[in-house]
């Protein structure tokens, strides 16, 4: 399901999807935090390397403190895959 590259970086969060289940979140970077609730998952691909799929993890943002690398959407979403992902995502 994961390709060597996100493997090691995403597959232990996506065995806890079930868990995490309408709970805040807290997503820490090393230049800041987010907090958010988990909406859902889908295989993506780079634009650019149509060979590169990946799975990427839609939240909804409650708030953002510091400059973390993700882009909220106008209604209020974002987006992590292996390329953003957290150093650390615990229950709030």
């Amino acid at each position: 399901m994961f390709s060597d590259k996100e493997k090691n970086i995403v597959s232990s969060f996506y065995n806890k999807l079930d868990e995490i289940e309408n709970k805040e979140l807290l997503l820490s970077w090393k230049t800041g935090y987010a907090i958010a609730l988990f909406d859902t998952c889908f295989e993506d691909f780079a634009d650019d390397n149509e060979e590169d799929e990946y799975t990427s993890f839609v939240f909804k943002v409650v708030s953002v403190e510091g400059n973390v690398p993700i882009e909220i959407s106008s209604a209020g979403y974002f987006i992590v895959n292996y390329h953003n992902f957290p150093q650390k995502i615990e229950v709030k």
